[in-house]
């Protein structure tokens, strides 16, 4: 994967000069990451912090990790 290939998820938040932040956000079946993008208003990155730690408080993460390739495939 070339390393601009995500630029097309950040591009509005980029041009518009707008702040934003990625979240952890859980897993898919399979077990691949799924994340959330919260973008805020102009020159509002307290306001994205805020949201980031709400949700972060409503759906805590660090304790949770996709299941293995084995672990899947015998589930």
């Amino acid at each position: 994967m070339l390393p601009s290939a995500w630029t097309p998820f950040s591009a509005l938040a980029n041009l518009t000069g707008q702040p934003a932040a990625s979240l952890p956000a859980g897993f898919t079946r399979d077990g691949r990451p799924v994340g959330l993008q919260i973008i805020g208003r102009h020159q509002d990155d307290i306001g994205v912090l805020r949201a980031s730690a709400a949700f972060e408080r409503v759906r805590p993460w660090q304790h949770v990790w996709p299941l293995s390739r084995d672990r899947r495939q015998s589930a």
